[in-house]
């Protein structure tokens, strides 16, 4: 590993991090957005799947330009690719786990008995 150890352990979120959820909060209002059919840019509205995956892109893209902006040297960067795919994977599953089990728990309250057609929202 590099010097570059830090930004990867400094950048863990607390849960006592407000604003962390905060950010969070503004992206899932954006892709709630775009799975309205009511959306003002209706040619970017679609699918709930399609939205994820596009989130994911992004998030995946910006993560990578995050991961270079705290290196100086190409070969440092190659050098420290496993150890970046480590953490970010690593951060993914134990975020999504988290997730997964709340909507285990709370399932019935946040998808009580609907249509089947209608699209269910991200609360």
């Amino acid at each position: 590993m590099s010097e570059n150890d830090e930004i990867y352990e400094n950048s863990e979120q607390t849960e006592s991090d407000e604003q962390f959820f905060e950010r969070a909060d503004e992206f899932i209002g954006l892709a709630n957005q775009l799975i309205d059919s009511t959306h003002q840019v209706s040619h970017l509205t679609t699918e709930p799947g399609k939205v994820s995956a596009s989130f994911m892109y992004a998030n995946a893209r910006f993560s990578a330009w995050h991961a270079a902006c705290s290196y100086q040297q190409v070969d440092d960067f190659k050098k420290d690719r496993q150890v970046i795919l480590d953490y970010y994977m690593e951060q993914f599953k134990s975020m999504l786990e988290s997730n997964l089990d709340e909507y285990q728990e709370n399932f019935e309250e946040y998808f009580p008995k609907a249509e089947a057609e209608e699209v269910k929202r991200f609360v």
